[in-house]
């Protein structure tokens, strides 16, 4: 059974690519699409795979733990449908007639954030079953196709301001090894996909175009709910970011300005807020959200431990450390450092990058992208989110998984600024060639 609706819902999402226009621009065919839509299938279940024959422990398991929660909270809607009721939507899910549902999860409570994403996975899984009868890769299909609609979003974003690389755009998201592990297991990751894609996407329809405001300010408030709830840190990193945006869309200022002025008030705020309500103390939370990540390591027997400096709970600590923090989580893992099969794949990955990352470098322009918005987008969200893995996570393999949520972004930076290069030496050899 499950191998019947695995095809017949692969089927109707293939079918539904080649018909909603939203699947339909310059750049890319349909076809391109439903093929990259197939390798995120494989890819998923690649990640079940692994999980079942290689890392064997459900109970830590992204991909099962949620899954397997899932089900305890789903069973309920046979006995009392409103207790199920309350548990999917979270209101009235405190209540004390509940606890025995909560008690037989094993990751209901398990949280390091204000809001407790664990939670939005079981309920995903839960309300994915009454489609799925249960079968886990019937879920794998349903997260692959909302992680790569999230993904076309984001590539239809920066073909407004860079439409002959769309290609290279979508090619980065489903080819990147490590963005398409991750983002195409039953994981929040591919949900954070689909959630950044469609807030970029709702908020450029907000800034560009004059029709439908209200709609598309209404899918940019669901969106950002989403990403709050799925990753938090996520959803805090972009608020400077579409802050920056807007600032540069309406105002005379350039975009590296702008960006670098929202984020240093952002900045100011998050340090400020202690000062308010000492449980909003970003440098307390860092350093416990370390202390955890080392304790879990340890107690998990990690073989990929690595140093990284000790966190004190002060801004100066955080300051002082953020530098090595973005060096660490840019340029890890090593080819030398151990760890498994999928790290040794990700330093393959990271070589290449780090040398396209030289490459843009030594030929970067700064004046040709002076007034492009997206690719400072892409260089600040690539550089906070680096440096906020590079100062809490220890374990290489929570840092290969981690850095594949900005790693896109940083890559489609790269691919700006050559491009940009390659076309500048183009016209340069048309208007004056050489003799």
């Amino acid at each position: 059974m499950e191998l019947i609706l695995s095809i017949a819902y692969t089927a109707f999402f293939i079918f539904l690519i080649g018909k909603l226009k939203f699947f339909r621009f310059d750049g890319i065919s349909t076809f391109t699409i439903k093929a990259g839509f197939i390798i995120k299938i494989i890819a998923g279940i690649a990640v079940g795979l692994i999980y079942t024959y290689y890392y064997t422990n459900r109970l830590t398991a992204d991909t099962f733990k949620f899954f397997d929660d899932s089900k305890i909270l789903f069973d309920s809607v046979y006995t009392k449908p409103f207790d199920f009721f309350r548990m999917v939507t979270g209101i009235g899910a405190g209540a004390s007639e509940l606890q025995p549902y909560y008690d037989k999860m094993t990751n209901w409570y398990d949280t390091f954030s204000p809001y407790n994403d664990n939670r939005t996975m079981i309920r995903f899984n839960a309300l994915v079953r009454f489609l799925s009868m249960g079968h886990y890769y019937v879920h794998v299909i349903f997260v692959c196709f909302l992680s790569l609609t999230g993904m076309v979003a984001i590539v239809k974003v920066f073909k407004r301001e860079f439409p002959d690389l769309v290609l290279q755009f979508f090619f980065t998201f489903i080819l990147l090894p490590s963005v398409l592990f991750w983002g195409s297991g039953l994981l929040k990751d591919a949900l954070v996909f689909f959630a950044i894609g469609f807030v970029l996407y709702s908020f450029d329809k907000l800034i560009n175009e004059k029709n439908r405001l209200l709609q598309n300010l209404i899918l940019l408030v669901c969106f950002l709910f989403l990403l709050m709830i799925s990753k938090f840190h996520v959803f805090i990193l972009l608020l400077p970011l579409l802050t920056a945006w807007w600032l540069s869309s309406k105002t005379k200022l350039s975009p590296l300005i702008s960006f670098m002025v929202c984020h240093l008030f952002f900045i100011l705020i998050i340090f400020l807020l202690p000062l308010i309500n000492d449980s909003y103390n970003l440098a307390v939370m860092l350093s416990h959200k370390q202390a955890a990540f080392y304790g879990l390591a340890s107690s998990a027997g990690a073989g990929s431990i690595i140093s990284i400096p000790i966190l004190e709970p002060t801004i100066l600590s955080i300051l002082k450390n953020a530098p090595q923090a973005f060096i660490t989580c840019f340029t890890r893992p090593f080819l030398t450092d151990g760890g498994s099969f999928l790290i040794k794949i990700s330093a393959l990955e990271n070589i290449l990058i780090l040398v396209m990352g030289i490459i843009a470098l030594i030929k970067i322009k700064i004046v040709t992208l002076k007034d492009k918005i997206l690719p400072m987008l892409c260089l600040f969200y690539a550089a906070t989110f680096f440096t906020l893995i590079g100062l809490v996570t220890p374990v290489m393999g929570a840092i290969v998984r981690y850095k594949a949520q900005a790693l896109p972004f940083l890559v489609i930076l790269f691919l700006i600024v050559l491009n940009v290069q390659l076309k500048g030496k183009l016209i340069e050899n048309l208007v004056s060639p050489k003799k």
